[in-house]
C-alpha cells in the first residue's frame, strides 16, 4: 500500500513538472516580440543625429528612440505621448535615466504614473561598461517594458 501511495506522489510530481514545463515553454515573452527600424521621417538636428522606432506586438504606435552624441557618450532618447527615459551609453557603462527637466515633454505626473520607479532605479546600471552600437537598440527595446506599471503595459500593445 505504501508503495502505491508513493508511486502515485510521484507521478503527481512528474505531471506537475511536465505541465509547468510546458505551460511556460508555450508562454512567448513580451520583451522578445518587438521590431526595430529606421524612422524614415526623421530628419537630423544638431542634437539628434539618428531616430528609430520600436513597435511592440501589433503595435500602430512605436515608441521613438532619438541618438543624441553628448561629451560622455550616447544618450538614447525614448518617447511616446505618455512617457520619456533615456537609456545613456558610455565610459561609465550603460543605464537607464530619468529626462531632465529641460528636454521633457511629457508631463512630469504623467510620466511618473507610467515609468516605474523601482525599476528605473535598478535599470541605472545595466552594465559597467559601454555596450556595441550594434547591441543598443537591442538591449533598449528588450529593458523598455519593464519600466513601465503594469496597468499601462497596453501603451506598448
Amino acid at each position: 500500500m505504501k508503495m502505491k501511495n508513493l508511486f502515485v506522489q510521484l507521478m503527481l510530481v512528474v505531471f506537475t513538472m511536465i505541465s509547468t514545463s510546458v505551460w511556460a515553454g508555450n508562454e512567448e515573452s513580451f520583451n522578445s516580440n518587438y521590431k526595430i527600424s529606421p524612422d524614415l521621417n526623421f530628419v537630423p538636428t544638431s542634437d539628434f543625429q539618428k531616430s528609430w522606432e520600436i513597435a511592440y506586438g501589433e503595435s500602430k504606435t512605436p515608441v521613438h528612440v532619438f541618438l543624441k552624441e553628448t561629451k560622455k557618450g550616447q544618450e538614447y532618447l525614448v518617447q511616446t505621448k505618455y512617457f520619456e527615459v533615456k537609456y545613456v551609453n558610455g565610459s561609465t557603462g550603460f543605464g537607464a535615466r530619468a529626462f531632465n527637466e529641460t528636454d521633457r515633454t511629457v508631463s512630469e505626473a504623467l510620466n511618473a504614473a507610467v515609468l516605474n520607479q523601482t525599476q528605473l532605479n535598478s535599470q541605472k546600471c545595466i552594465s559597467a561598461e559601454a555596450i556595441g552600437n550594434d547591441k543598443i537598440l537591442e538591449m533598449i527595446a528588450s529593458y523598455l517594458p519593464d519600466l513601465i506599471n503594469e496597468q499601462y503595459n497596453s501603451i506598448l500593445n
